[in-house]
């Protein structure tokens, strides 16, 4: 068994039995700095027109922004449509912010390939180098069969290395683990995608200029397109990761769609080469895949049109070029996308092939159209008060999703022509959330419970992974209701505290989480509901903003006395992530356990042996924990609740009386 793989077994291993802290083979060093929401002043930004202006209706984009946001599977986070070089359609799905950077994981390998072009074309390096050459301290007699590999085996993904993705858990040197792993197949034969591959080529291009492929793409791609607010996660050995890591704004993404575009020019300066552009993004290698069936050098060529191409990554992360519209899309996403599979990618793709009609001159404005496509856009974002709707119930019992400013009654959007299901279970009367608040929540200002399992963590088991950063195990969680009316969950995650505001009434509050000195933002969206049981349920999901990545974190009061002036002795915590069970699970299933020693068979009594669905279960219990919480201050004292404590009573005295929708708070970190 592959000593990488035999690594990834582990990993998973220690993550169902919940060890906590250091269970990593890589070492771990901070890195992510803070989103700077302010702009450089050298910074560039892409024009902005109307489609029709540039040839294509509004209409179009209306509808496929309604097919996706309609499609929960499609978990949108942000969209944008450009044509001859100017963004004409362009929304964030709530709560995301189209200025924000978000992570792109296999987006980035296109970028790693434009710096091998540049490279060529410098005259430091041929498609024809062989990696035992370029990296000869590393490499052996033990290593002499591995000289046949060459650039060009890297940049189409024919390497044939059996190192691949999981061996970013195994150690520190990923080079030497590279070049030491054996073969699958001989060299340029077939195509096998390995993020190795393109790890590789960010060390080639270190090995060549000294630098690291951040630092190059920074000096020769980036600051010449104005492309400044950027990070690009490195290796322990401080080489860029060059196959994930990158994190970039939909809109510096969208710009590097259309450099290819424009043949590698950008403002009238040639960043890539243009023979360079035309090479990497035409057909070399068969992918054996239906639906993509070619791969050009780090660049998928889907054939859904005449030239078309993309920079994919996984969950929903794409460029997607189609030089005979001169058109560009690009996605940001949280969904189970992997290679363009998706129902979002589907749709896109669809719509992009089948569905879109365009002009090479410009057609009339239409106005109406046109504020259509606005509208429905500022309603999927959340933060207008054009389009407020209803979402179950009718208007009297006013279950509604609240945007930025006061409600308009008279404004009910047209979206959807229904309540959407989903807002209709999770969106509870904004009447109902107000009481509570100034009732049942003043009962738990000020307790603290314990859990009786611990090794769970706020950070979603991907995040974890793919950040070599690992939870220390949430201890404790708090809550307090301060004078102001905000409500806290209070997280006591090892040495940390994180204080999270919650969001009722279709409020959004940001907060900023430091995990082992690395900064992320969340956006937290609660409500109220009742499980089967009648049992009172404060939802909260948890969106982490630069991410793919979502938390459900739910807290379930059972116990009777909480209807009383006292605070419930126990309380249970129930989470779950997405992406989680069904991407953990193919993990293990995927595994090999052939191999020599005692890790190797033990590991495969694991896969092979009965003990194989227990470990799935155990993977479903970490990704979607039920944890009992106990309080540890009974003897708190609670502030008396003026007016009738029993919320029941008091709501059904008050059930026929006309209630406003609240105002929205102004408070800084509110989205909206």
């Amino acid at each position: 068994m592959p000593r990488a793989e035999r690594y990834v077994g582990e990993l998973m291993m220690k993550l169902v039995a919940r060890e906590t802290g250091d269970i990593s083979k890589v070492d771990y060093k901070p890195q992510k700095r803070a989103f700077n929401p302010l702009p450089f002043p050298d910074e560039q930004f892409l024009v902005r027109k109307s489609p029709e202006s540039q040839g294509v209706c509004s209409a179009f984009f209306t509808e496929l922004i309604r097919d996706l946001w309609e499609d929960d599977s499609c978990r949108m986070h942000r969209l944008m449509f450009l044509r001859h070089g100017a963004v004409i359609a362009e929304c964030a799905f709530e709560p995301y912010d189209m200025d924000m950077w978000h992570v792109s994981y296999s987006m980035c390998k296109s970028i790693t390939g434009m710096a091998i072009g540049i490279l060529i074309d410098d005259g430091v390096l041929t498609l024809d180098d062989r990696i035992g050459d370029i990296f000869s301290a590393y490499t052996g007699l033990f290593n002499m069969f591995k000289k046949s590999i060459t650039v060009r085996n890297l940049l189409e993904m024919s390497s044939g290395v059996e190192f691949n993705e999981a061996g970013a858990v195994s150690g520190n040197d990923w080079r030497r683990g590279f070049l030491e792993s054996s073969l699958k197949f001989d060299p340029g034969t077939r195509f096998e995608y390995n993020s190795m591959n393109s790890y590789m080529l960010s060390a080639i291009v270190t090995e060549k200029t000294g630098k690291s492929l951040f630092d190059f793409c920074k000096e020769r791609i980036f600051d010449p397109m104005g492309i400044k607010r950027v990070f690009w996660e490195s290796c322990p050995q401080s080489i860029t990761k060059g196959g994930w890591g990158l994190f970039m704004r939909a809109e510096d993404m969208a710009k590097l769609g259309q450099l290819y575009l424009q043949k590698g020019v950008w403002n009238g300066q040639q960043i890539v080469p243009g023979e360079w552009v035309e090479e990497s993004s035409s057909q070399k290698i068969n992918t054996g895949k239906d639906d993509r069936e070619f791969y050009g050098y780090q660049i998928w060529i889907n054939g859904d049109r005449k030239g078309d191409f993309a920079f994919n990554g996984m969950l929903g992360q794409n460029v997607f070029v189609y030089p005979d519209l001169d058109m560009v899309v690009v996605t940001n996403a949280g969904n189970s996308d992997i290679f363009q599979t998706s129902s979002m990618a589907t749709k896109i793709r669809e719509a992009m092939k089948n569905r879109i009609v365009v002009s090479d001159d410009p057609l009339p404005e239409d106005f109406a159209q046109l504020s259509k496509l606005k509208a429905i856009c500022k309603s999927v974002s959340g933060r207008t008060p054009d389009y407020p709707y209803i979402t179950g119930g009718g208007w009297k019992m006013r279950t509604m999703r609240m945007t930025k400013g006061s409600a308009r009654p008279a404004a009910v959007s047209k979206i959807t022509g229904r309540g959407k299901f989903r807002d209709s279970v999770f969106s509870y009367n904004i009447r109902n959330e107000n009481q509570l608040m100034q009732t049942w929540f003043k009962r738990l200002d000020g307790r603290i419970y314990e859990l009786d399992t611990q090794g769970i963590g706020i950070f979603p088991l991907m995040m974890q992974i793919v950040h070599n950063n690992f939870t220390d195990g949430i201890k404790k969680v708090g809550f307090r209701y301060t004078d102001d009316g905000a409500f806290f969950i209070d997280v006591y995650e090892g040495e940390a505290i994180f204080r999270l505001r919650c969001g009722f009434g279709g409020k959004r509050y940001v907060s900023d989480i430091n995990m082992h000195g690395e900064n992320y933002k969340i956006s937290i969206k609660s409500f109220f509901t009742r499980d089967e049981y009648n049992h009172l349920v404060i939802r909260n999901e948890i969106y982490f903003l630069e991410e793919a990545c979502q938390r459900i974190f739910n807290i379930y009061f059972k116990d009777e006395t909480f209807i009383h002036p006292l605070a419930p002795s126990r309380i249970e915590i129930r989470m779950h992530e997405t992406p989680g069970t069904d991407m953990f699970i193919t993990t293990m299933q995927n595994l090999n356990p052939e191999g020599a020693g005692l890790e190797s068979a033990i590991l495969s009594k694991i896969v092979k042996g009965g003990v194989k669905e227990a470990i799935t279960h155990a993977i479903i219990a970490t990704i979607q924990p039920v944890i009992g919480a106990v309080l540890t201050n009974p003897e708190f004292v609670m502030p008396q609740d003026e007016g009738n404590t029993d919320f029941e009573a008091d709501y059904a005295e008050k059930d026929d009386t006309e209630v406003s929708a609240p105002d929205v708070c102004s408070d800084a970190g509110y989205l909206g």
